[in-house]
């Protein structure tokens, strides 16, 4: 038991200079793949996946897409955003996206903040109000992301709504400068 404590904590802390090689900064070009859970007020959870990612556009723009398949759910939605305003460790983040519900298309827009409160830890959070056919929604969004390497993390969140909720578990493949 001592050894497998052991080899978790050298795992989770990397050497000081590998330190210098982990994020300053939240960072807009990835790609996500993940499990996901839903819940829809009128049925019964539901288990499946979704892959997904962002691709940062300059310095303050970025556009993203994810595909996500929960039962008889299937989910495509696409968008961009603005980010920035707070400095290189968090950032104020503005989005707008389509989204293609298998049985109804919509529109969704979001505010958030995504803080990187280590070079290891990520803390985010969003509001969105959406749209489709005659219903609306204002869900809250919470994630966590630790970041093992530049390149690789693994995260977590919820999404609560008034018509459904959402718990993911993901990997990540972080490129890009920031």
């Amino acid at each position: 038991m001592r050894k497998a404590i052991l080899l978790t904590a050298l795992l989770l802390s990397a050497p000081l200079p590998a330190l210098a090689q982990l994020r300053t900064a939240p960072n807009y070009s990835y790609i996500d793949a993940g499990w996901l859970q839903s819940e829809p007020d009128d049925a019964d959870k539901e288990n499946g996946g979704f892959l997904g990612g962002s691709f940062g556009v300059g310095e303050r723009f970025h556009v993203f897409g994810e595909y996500a398949d929960a039962g008889p759910l299937t989910i495509w939605e696409a968008g961009g955003g603005w980010h920035g305003l707070f400095g290189d460790k968090l950032d104020l983040v503005l989005e707008g996206s389509i989204v293609d519900f298998e049985i109804e298309d919509g529109w969704k827009i979001s505010v958030g903040l995504r803080w990187m409160i280590t070079q290891r830890m990520e803390l985010n959070g969003f509001l969105s109000h959406q749209e489709f056919g005659d219903s609306d929604d204002q869900p809250l969004e919470a994630n966590f992301i630790w970041n093992f390497a530049r390149s690789f993390a693994v995260g977590g969140g919820v999404v609560s709504g008034d018509e459904f909720d959402w718990v993911r578990a993901f990997a990540r493949f972080n490129f890009g400068n920031r």
